[in-house]
């Protein structure tokens, strides 16, 4: 049944995308909507064709409810970045959108040009702004972290939002009997999703990922030869989303505001002792970075059969599964520190409003945004952007949701039942989503403690390398922030 459902949206979205653009605005106004002269704004993305193709039929859909209003959709090429570095080179020449896709790093560069819209008044306006209830029904840590600046106020909201999860071969590791090796992982009992869904660090380096090796070299090959011929067991897409989590997770300090400016601070005892000991993970084989990896996905790794974990962005899910090589991938919460509270990073593109000195352009900008948040058309792009989540709560319980989520209406060692189990990720892990402030240079502290955390692992002596990598890094950082 769910593949009908997807099969029908998509052919709705395709017809619909016939027509690109919106018709050419009138001479004069026409009644009807909020704003009452032709205007025109600019929304630039960089989101792929199948969802271009949902924009621009929300762009004619949207004509109906304001019909002075002409919205032009422009996909850019490149990355997130890379739209940033568009949309700040354009200033100067009055080249950039009214509304673009964001990340909060981003926003707090447009906010020091002062080009960014503060948007609380929109959000809070009786005529044209969300009802309380509206406002309730977006996931709470979603809208937070539109207010992570260090400037009071709300100014990006959340659109196409991703985490992280942690992937794994069930055919493997799903009732593997490692008592033999070590009694007291999972009680002595045979692995389990369960137990694989609530992994701490400690013990999956202090004793699943050392068992796992054991077991590969002494009774069963399960785990193929990396290209260097070493035989490892998990891996980490990010360095710098692992170094920020971690910093979380444990409760060591990263980065904090301070009077209104940004300030790094993970120049710390408890972040050191961490890469210490994550530096023996890695000598000993247990996991393996992107950065540590020749900046290779680590999910070329887990799909050969050479990791049997695997994280990285629920945005690119489809990645962590291989036509060639099938398996049945398990999706999970990342490992989280014992004895402390979960943390999973937040991630994806939000939306902001750039100001071009008009004020009807700013309130087009809001009016078309709050429209394709509408409940109907967040459910709709969560379906169709494979591996993005619903930003509204009541999508999780919509029927068409769960029915996208149902494991068993998927068939076995297919792409379709990992998409499936990563949409039911979400409903567990979203009350655990954390974000980190945004201020001029945090873009480049996180650049520089993913360094950090890559030449923490390869360190053939961290113990005499540790202070001058992390203080290397905190120098560079405060450049970044003008320090």
């Amino acid at each position: 049944m769910k593949k009908k459902i997807f099969a029908l949206g998509l052919l709705a979205v395709a017809t619909a995308g016939l027509v690109a653009c919106g018709p050419e605005n009138p001479v004069g106004p026409v009644e009807g909507g909020i704003i009452d002269t032709p205007t025109e704004i600019y929304v630039w993305t960089t989101a792929g064709d199948t969802s271009q193709t949902i924009l621009n039929r929300w762009v004619n859909e949207f004509k109906q409810v304001e019909p002075n209003v002409k919205v032009t959709n422009v996909k850019q090429s490149g990355g997130y970045d890379d739209l940033e570095n568009m949309i700040i080179t354009g200033f100067t020449g009055n080249n950039y959108p009214d509304l673009a896709y964001c990340y909060p790093d981003h926003v707090s560069n447009y906010i020091d040009y002062g080009r960014a819209v503060k948007l609380d008044d929109y959000i809070d306006n009786e005529e044209y702004g969300w009802t309380e209830e509206e406002k309730a029904d977006f996931v709470d840590a979603y809208l937070a972290e539109g207010e992570e600046y260090t400037v009071d106020g709300t100014w990006s909201l959340p659109f196409s939002k991703s985490t992280e999860a942690m992937f794994y071969n069930r055919e493997v590791l799903v009732n593997l009997d490692l008592s033999d090796i070590d009694d007291t992982i999972n009680g002595g009992l045979p692995l389990t999703d369960e137990y694989l869904s609530n992994l701490t660090w400690e013990e999956l380096f202090g004793k699943l990922a050392p068992a796992l090796l054991r077991y590969d070299a002494e009774v069963e090959n399960i785990i193929e030869e990396c290209d260097d011929g070493e035989t490892r067991v998990f891996g980490y897409d990010s360095d710098d989303n692992l170094f920020i989590t971690l910093a979380k997770q444990y409760g060591f300090d990263y980065t904090t505001v301070e009077n209104g400016k940004g300030v790094a601070q993970f120049n710390n005892d408890g972040m050191k002792d961490l890469m210490k000991k994550f530096n023996s993970y890695y000598q000993n084989n247990y996991f393996i970075t992107k950065g540590a990896n020749n900046d290779t996905y680590v999910n070329e790794l887990f799909t050969a059969n050479q990791l049997l974990f695997s994280v990285g962005s629920t945005g690119g899910i489809t990645y962590q599964f291989s036509a060639e090589n099938p398996m049945d991938v398990g999706v999970a919460p990342i490992p989280h520190a014992e004895g402390k509270e979960k943390f999973t990073i937040m991630q994806g593109p939000s939306m902001c409003i750039l100001d071009h000195n008009d004020d009807n352009r700013a309130l087009a900008s809001w009016l078309f945004y709050k429209f394709i948040t509408e409940a109907d058309n967040t459910l709709e792009w969560a379906l169709n952007s494979t591996g993005y989540s619903p930003i509204r709560e009541s999508n999780f319980q919509d029927p068409l949701y769960l029915e996208a989520a149902d494991v068993e209406e998927t068939q076995e060692k297919t792409s379709d039942r990992l998409i499936a189990r990563g949409f039911g990720y979400y409903s567990d892990v979203r009350d655990t989503f954390f974000t980190s402030p945004a201020f001029k240079g945090s873009s480049q502290i996180r650049t520089q403690v993913g360094g950090l955390l890559t030449n923490s692992l390869l360190s053939s002596n961290i113990d005499a390398d540790i202070d001058k990598l992390f203080q290397d890094a905190l120098d560079q950082s405060n450049i970044a922030i003008g320090k």
